[in-house]
C-alpha cells in the first residue's frame, strides 16, 4: 500500500512538471497516456488529464481574443459558457450563436475554441531543446549507439512541423471543411463544421458543438455489452484505413480525449483536428507499400522497400544499409512470428518496435513520414484496445486496402495511356509538320 501510494505521489509530481513543461511535452504525453498497455493502468489514469483537462487559462485572455477576432461588440454574436476542455495549445467553451428573431433571441449551441497566451514561444523554446538533444546524438554517436538510424532529426522535424500546425486555428479549420468533405454521408464517424458566419483566425475558432461522451467513459458504461463495442472498434479500424489508404489524410491527433461518443447513434466524433497528416505522392506509395506488405505478411517485400528508401536518403553521407540480406531475413521472421501467432496489425506496436531495432542494427534509417504514420496508428492501436481486444483489424482492413490498390493501379494504367496517347499525337504532328 505505501509503494503503491509512493507512486501515485510521484506520478501526480511528473504529472505538475509536465503541465509546466510546454505544449511540446504535453503532447507526447497526451499520447503516452493513450497506452495503458505500454506505461501501465496508473501512469494513463493519472496522464489522461492532460488530454482535455490542462490548466485553462483566465477569462480576460480569452475576452481579448474575441474582441481582436470579431470586434467589441462579439458579446452581442456569442454567448460563451462554461470550459468543456483544456489541451496543450488551447481551451473550449460551449457558447451559444446569438440570433435575433421577430419577437426574441434564438441560441444555437456552439464551440469555442481559444489558444492559450504564450504557447507559441513555449513551443519554439521546446522544439529548439528537442533539435539540441538530436544535434547531440549525430555529434556523439559513440554515447547513443543505434539511435542515428531512427532519423531522429527527420522525425523532431515531423514533430515539429506538426505541432506548429496547431498553432493557427485557420489551418484546423481547413482541415475540419477536408474530413467533412472526405467522410459525408459516413453512418460511423462525423466531424465538427465551422460556422462560415465567423471567419476563424489563428487564435480563436467558432465550431458546432457535438454532444458526446468521451470514449473512456463509454466503454466504462457499456462493457458488458461486447458485441455492440466490438462492432465499433471494427467501425473505427475501418475508419483509420481510410484515412491512410483512400484518402491520405489522416487525423493526427486521435487519442482519447479528443473523441466522443454520440449517444443517440453510437457515432464517433472527431475533435481537435490541427494536425493532419497528408502525404507527397511518393512517401504516400512507399507508406502503402510497406504497410501493405506487413499485412499480407510478405516481411521480404517490406524489407526490401525500406532498404530501398533509406539508401536512398543516406546516399550523399555514404551510410549505405548493412547486411541488407540479414535485414530483410530479420523483418521477414517479425512477419513469420506475427503469422503464427497473431495478425501483424492486431499488435502493431510490438512488431514496430522490432523493426526500429532491426533498422539500427543494420542501419536503415526510418524514414520519418513512415515514423509519424505509425505515432498516429501506435495511438489508435491504444484506442482500439480500449474498445474490444477481439477485433480482426485483418477482416476489416483488406477490403478497403484491395479496393485502394485497384484504384491505384486503374489509375496509373490510366496516366500510362495517356502519356502513350500524347507522345503519339506529338510525333504525328511533327511529322505532319
Amino acid at each position: 500500500l505505501v509503494c503503491l501510494l509512493f507512486k501515485e505521489w510521484w506520478l501526480q509530481m511528473c504529472l505538475r512538471s509536465v503541465e509546466r513543461a510546454g505544449a511540446a511535452v504535453i503532447k507526447l504525453m497526451q499520447w503516452a497516456s493513450s497506452r495503458p498497455d505500454l506505461f501501465g493502468v496508473q501512469f494513463s489514469n493519472v496522464f489522461s488529464k492532460l488530454q482535455d483537462h490542462t490548466t485553462p487559462h483566465a477569462w480576460e485572455h480569452t475576452c481579448c481574443k474575441m474582441a481582436e477576432a470579431y470586434g467589441e461588440d462579439w458579446d452581442k454574436k456569442v454567448e460563451i459558457g462554461e470550459v468543456i476542455g483544456s489541451g496543450c495549445i488551447g481551451q473550449v467553451y460551449k457558447g451559444s450563436l446569438l440570433t435575433e428573431g421577430a419577437d426574441e433571441v434564438n441560441e444555437q449551441p456552439i464551440a469555442i475554441k481559444v489558444m492559450h497566451p504564450g504557447v507559441k514561444s513555449a513551443i519554439d523554446a521546446d522544439l529548439e531543446l528537442l533539435h539540441f538533444a538530436v544535434y547531440m546524438v549525430d555529434k556523439v554517436p559513440f554515447l547513443f549507439k543505434g539511435l542515428q538510424w531512427l532519423n531522429l532529426n527527420g522525425v523532431v522535424d515531423e514533430f515539429a512541423a506538426m505541432l506548429k500546425l496547431q498553432l493557427d486555428f485557420r489551418i484546423e479549420a481547413e482541415n475540419l471543411n477536408f474530413f467533412n468533405k472526405n467522410f459525408a454521408g459516413d453512418d460511423n464517424v462525423s466531424f465538427p463544421k465551422v460556422l462560415s458566419s465567423f471567419e476563424p483566425t489563428s487564435e480563436v475558432l467558432l465550431e458546432s458543438f457535438c454532444a458526446g461522451k468521451p470514449i473512456a467513459e463509454f466503454v466504462e458504461e457499456h462493457k458488458h455489452d461486447e458485441k455492440m463495442l466490438k462492432s465499433m472498434c471494427d467501425a473505427g479500424i475501418k475508419t483509420m484505413c481510410k484515412m491512410i489508404f483512400d484518402h491520405n489524410f489522416i487525423h493526427g491527433d486521435l487519442h482519447p480525449g479528443n473523441i466522443l461518443i454520440s449517444e443517440k447513434d453510437h457515432k464517433f466524433i472527431f475533435l481537435d483536428a490541427g494536425i493532419a497528416l497528408e502525404y507527397s505522392e511518393a512517401d504516400h506509395d512507399l507508406i502503402v507499400n510497406i504497410l501493405m506488405s506487413f499485412i499480407r505478411m510478405d516481411g521480404e517485400r517490406a524489407g526490401r522497400l525500406m532498404i530501398a528508401d533509406s539508401n536512398d536518403r543516406t546516399q550523399c553521407s555514404d551510410e549505405a544499409a548493412i547486411n541488407e540480406l540479414s535485414y530483410v531475413q530479420r523483418i521477414k521472421e517479425i512477419c513469420d512470428a506475427a503469422n503464427s501467432s497473431d495478425f501483424f496489425m492486431d499488435d502493431l506496436g510490438h512488431y514496430i518496435t522490432q523493426i526500429v531495432d532491426a533498422g539500427a542494427k543494420h542501419h536503415v534509417m526510418m524514414n520519418q513520414a513512415f515514423v509519424s504514420i505509425m505515432l498516429a496508428v501506435k495511438v489508435q492501436e491504444g484506442v482500439a484496445l480500449m474498445l474490444s481486444r477481439e477485433a480482426n483489424v485483418m477482416t476489416t482492413a483488406i477490403p478497403i486496402i484491395t479496393q485502394y490498390e485497384l484504384r491505384r493501379k486503374m489509375g496509373q494504367a490510366v496516366r500510362t495511356a495517356r502519356d502513350e496517347v500524347t507522345t503519339l499525337w506529338r510525333r504525328a504532328s511533327r511529322r505532319n509538320a
